[in-house]
């Protein structure tokens, strides 16, 4: 627990945790993942083990546009996710028409698009009625018991018209129900069939004009009150847009690896942790909840930590319970458990993302302690295997690479949502040479508890030994083989700006190492991140302006509730400055529908004795990181730091449908908010209204 945490609750008058022997422990109820032995199964690749999603026809627009067409169906499916596990995996997910019923895998359904060919998805809902986890109804639009199976698929970083954007509040239900955004009170016209106007009922229509440099953006469910328990549980999946810039890194002279090259891989990580057969000793009133669970299931903390109870409430804890973060103990990567990769004395592409749910990740490449048996997957974080040379980010390609060579602050640092393209190369490692990506983020970050940092030798992790899971430091095994066949051209990066000229110029200029001075003339708008405690006691987040409002939660004295009155609502065309003052005790990364924004600095500033309007600065004004210039939809905001990011608020233009205003709002509804996806729903998240 982080000072500013243990702060907030003693001037609250909250008790404000359990204090034993000196440290702080925490008292949520709790269960362990089976040990798994690591690195026993190849990593699945994309269209090797994870589906690609294949169109099943066209859609015609008025004007002559065509879109090519995808159909997907949300289901519940089974994916052994490691053979050592009980059974398979009971998972949520999307399955493709070109896959078989029985024969969907974890994030499947990838996308492949080209920019400017206009992609349309027709999903159904045909999920069960009851959730593969608890579901919390005290949380605002969860539902009521175990019966929430509404959905939303949102095109993260997508460039898209607000009723394709997959917001909360256009959920839909296998029973033909509809949210708030999709169709208004008085049963009006849904606003999916603005795209096809015969939408069946559980249905819900997309139209992606990608309009977009090449990039990995990614999809899953954001459906209101219960997006953290839907993309645990499996809703979420790639979406990759490929351009002619990037046609033109592929051919002779520049030679990267294009986004289907047997040389690209995809790393898509996330932290889970599975019932196992000591689930129910471990935690007694998981089989209450959950009376179908079986080993090998998904398990996701679910009570209140009752010992941080405000004394003065009168409401019982909840149970199930939202809880502050969660934090698995075994990492997936690709959808499996602990898998390894063969590569050979070659340069790769590495095209990373962070899909965990709470969990940031600092990956490096380090030598394993040997070649073989046990000591192959034990990582040696001193000896540093080769660099990682970053040419993207979710945005797309930075202007110029960042070398990260693994050592002190030269560490990648991906947060939840965050995406680096890499390009990594092999050619001098020793054939034979056992490598490991190597993880040892702080959890919650960056201040981090023990207990979330599973790895043998950690006292607080006793289940965590050499060769077996628990453990969320060594998230892949790489084992280096002698090249066979002809070597490859050398992979040249273009000279100068590396940025892609279709993603259009940026707002401002940029030095690497230079903080960025807000434009003349450009509106400066402040707001705040929050951290309190709802009317349970129980942690909360949230987003506000620098005027009070206390309207989120006691002590959250700037935060505003996700319902409240939008108070972001902006021109389309507009140019804007935020300048967003971190209060809470935590790194929180920011996520911006609709938008790309560059961020200009950050500076610290007096969090105590902050009452609103300017801040009390602590020292000058810092450039963002080498890999932060450019463009960016996820932005890590750190706690006592205000972050400076510009923008403009375009919307997408010359669709071949007519875009209502939303029934909720009135405008071009989106959404801003923490990735955290905990932290997202309780209560972080606030209306972006664009007119």
């Amino acid at each position: 627990m982080s000072n500013r945490r243990r702060f907030i609750q003693a001037t609250a008058g909250i008790g404000a945790g359990v204090l034993v022997g000196g440290r702080w422990q925490t008292a949520w109820a709790s269960s362990r993942s089976p040990g798994l032995a690591k690195f026993i199964q190849p990593l699945r690749g994309v269209g090797a083990g994870i589906p690609i999603a294949a169109s099943d026809g066209t859609r015609h627009h008025r004007g002559g546009v065509t879109a090519t067409h995808y159909s997907i169906s949300l289901e519940q499916f089974e994916d052994q996710l490691h053979p050592a596990l009980a059974n398979p995996t009971r998972l949520w997910g999307y399955r493709p028409s070109n896959v078989a019923p029985g024969s969907q895998r974890h994030l499947g359904g990838v996308v492949v698009a080209q920019r400017g060919a206009p992609v349309q998805v027709t999903a159904t809902n045909a999920l069960p009625d009851r959730h593969l986890l608890p579901v919390d109804s005290t949380i605002a639009g969860a539902g009521k018991g175990q019966g929430a199976n509404h959905a939303s698929v949102h095109l993260h970083g997508g460039f898209v018209p607000w009723i394709s954007d997959g917001g909360p509040h256009t959920w839909f239900d296998p029973a033909g129900g509809y949210g708030s955004s999709a169709v208004n009170a008085q049963g009006g016209a849904n606003v999916f069939k603005a795209i096809d106007p015969s939408l069946r009922r559980g249905a819900a229509e997309y139209y992606y004009p990608n309009n977009q440099g090449a990039r990995l953006l990614w999809y899953h469910d954001h459906a209101h009150g219960i997006t953290r328990l839907n993309a645990y549980a499996g809703l979420a999946s790639a979406y990759v847009i490929t351009d002619s810039y990037e046609s033109q890194t592929m051919t002779i002279g520049y030679d990267l690896p294009g986004p289907t090259d047997p040389r690209t891989h995809y790393l898509v990580f996330q932290d889970k942790t599975f019932v196992g057969p000591d689930t129910h000793a471990l935690d007694p009133t998981w089989s209450a909840l959950m009376p179908a669970s079986r080993p090998g299931d998904l398990w996701y903390p679910h009570l209140h930590e009752e010992a941080r109870m405000k004394k003065w409430t009168p409401l019982p804890a909840p149970s199930p319970s939202a809880v502050p973060e969660q934090f698995g103990d075994t990492i997936l990567v690709n959808g499996t458990v602990s898998p390894y990769l063969v590569v050979e004395q070659r340069q790769y592409r590495l095209r990373m993302l962070n899909a965990c749910n709470s969990r940031f990740l600092n990956p490096r490449l380090v030598y394993a302690k040997g070649s073989s048996g046990v000591d192959a997957t034990v990582p040696l974080p001193n000896k540093a295997g080769p660099a990682l040379l970053q040419i993207g980010t979710e945005g797309g390609f930075l202007p110029a690479p960042v070398m990260w060579n693994g050592s002190g602050s030269s560490q990648l640092l991906l947060a939840p949502a965050e995406r680096a393209d890499l390009v990594v190369d092999f050619r001098d490692v020793p054939a034979g040479a056992v490598l490991i990506l190597y993880n040892d983020a702080a959890a919650p970050f960056p201040n981090g508890s023990a207990g979330d940092d599973h790895f043998p030798g950690n006292p607080k992790t006793p289940a965590s030994v050499p060769g077996s899971t628990p453990d969320t430091r060594a998230l892949l095994q790489i084992r280096v083989m002698a090249r066979s066949g002809a070597a490859d051209a050398s992979i040249r990066l273009p000279a100068g700006n590396m940025q892609n000229p279709l993603d259009g110029p940026f707002l401002v200029a940029q030095q690497p190492g230079v903080p960025t001075a807000i434009p003349p003339g450009v509106p400066v708008r402040r707001l705040t991140l929050n951290e309190g405690f709802d009317a349970y006691g129980r942690l909360l987040q949230a987003v506000g302006t620098d005027q009070p409002a206390s309207t989120a939660g006691a002590g959250v004295s700037f935060g505003r509730a996700y319902h409240d009155a939008p108070t972001e609502v902006v021109n389309a065309g507009s140019v804007e400055v935020w300048e967003i003052l971190n209060l809470s005790a935590d790194t929180h990364p920011m996520h911006f529908h609709l938008v790309n924004v560059q961020i200009l600095s950050r500076q610290a500033f007096n969090t105590m004795n902050y009452s609103g309007g300017t801040p009390l600065w602590l020292g000058r004004p810092q450039a963002p990181d080498r890999n932060e210039l450019g463009w960016k939809e996820t932005v890590r905001m750190n706690p006592g730091q205000a972050t400076r990011i510009i923008v403009r608020f375009d919307l997408p233009v010359g669709l071949p449908f007519t875009v209502p205003p939303s029934p909720r709002t009135g405008g071009n509804e989106y959404v801003w908010h923490c990735h955290i996806l905990e932290h997202e729903e309780h209560d972080m998240m606030r209306p972006l209204v664009v007119n």
